[in-house]
């Protein structure tokens, strides 16, 4: 059975610092966790419109969840030279590839990456 799809990148924060996402999203919600220096925050949501969202909208979805429920405004970080829709269609094979992993420590997630051995 393919394992949920895990979105992770560097967000820039309202402050300018740069904060950690973590998003792991079911077909019907959604579970994220923000981590910077000095604070971790997590934030879920639940609705039958998230199993139609396109990857843009719900990453939108999931930066408003934040913004307003959360009061931690941020932004998504795409590569000068890169269009939006090119960093949406790298994010959505990254959230796919089976060498990407979560671990959580002390209620805290973060992602890992599995190294095939030659």
């Amino acid at each position: 059975m393919p394992r949920s799809p895990i979105y992770f990148m560097l967000v820039r924060l309202d402050d300018g610092d740069l904060a950690s996402l973590t998003v792991i999203r079911e077909p019907t919600q959604f579970f994220a966790q923000l981590r910077s220096y000095g604070f971790t925050e997590h934030a879920s949501a639940s609705s039958p419109a998230l199993t139609e969202m396109q990857t843009g909208a719900f990453l939108d979805t999931v930066a408003s969840v934040f913004s307003i429920f959360r009061d931690r405004p941020f932004a998504y970080i795409i590569a000068d030279g890169m269009s939006r829709a090119d960093w949406l269609a790298a994010m959505e094979e990254k959230a796919h590839d089976p060498r990407f992993g979560l671990m959580e420590r002390d209620g805290e997630i973060s992602y890992c990456m599995t190294v095939p051995v030659n």
